[in-house]
């Protein structure tokens, strides 16, 4: 595995057992927005396997980046790579959590490839660390707030 410049950890407490929360999200990957409760991620474009997306940081500048060649091992997995803004690859694991609840651990692997980006990193690497954590929480958030509308 190639060494990225980012390697990001974040692990959600979803209020849904793991093979629900993974057959619901697998569900998504075939509408035309996947991720319907997520306002800071907008999906730009959905081709079968590759999804343009748009991340928007609480800072004020977005990534663009397309997602593809999606792996998914039922109900306990999903792998991705990125190109654009963001190069690298994802995984998405699903393990049990306190009961009725799934663990749900995100690790991206990912250089930051936009030019005013690579420029300013060694100085704005701190904000970009930070954006990104705070996209995750509220991805979190929106996705456990999502679940209970839906029932």
């Amino acid at each position: 595995m190639t060494e990225r410049a980012y390697a990001f950890r974040s692990v959600w407490d979803v209020a849904e057992p793991p093979d629900r929360l993974w057959h619901t999200l697998e569900h998504f990957l075939e509408q035309e927005d996947p991720l319907p409760w997520w306002d800071a991620v907008r999906v730009t474009g959905h081709r079968g396997e590759e999804i343009d997306l748009v991340a928007r940081s609480a800072f004020g500048y977005r990534l663009r980046f397309t997602v593809y060649d999606l792996d998914l091992r039922p109900t306990t997995e999903m792998r991705f790579s990125a190109r654009g803004d963001l190069e690298g690859t994802a995984a998405l694991a699903f393990a049990p959590g306190r009961p009725g609840r799934t663990e749900l651990a995100i690790d991206w692997h990912v250089d930051a490839t936009a030019p005013w980006m690579r420029r300013s990193e060694r100085v704005l690497r701190p904000v970009f660390v930070l954006a990104h954590d705070l996209v995750m929480r509220s991805g979190e958030r929106r996705l456990n707030r999502w679940l209970r509308q839906r029932g």
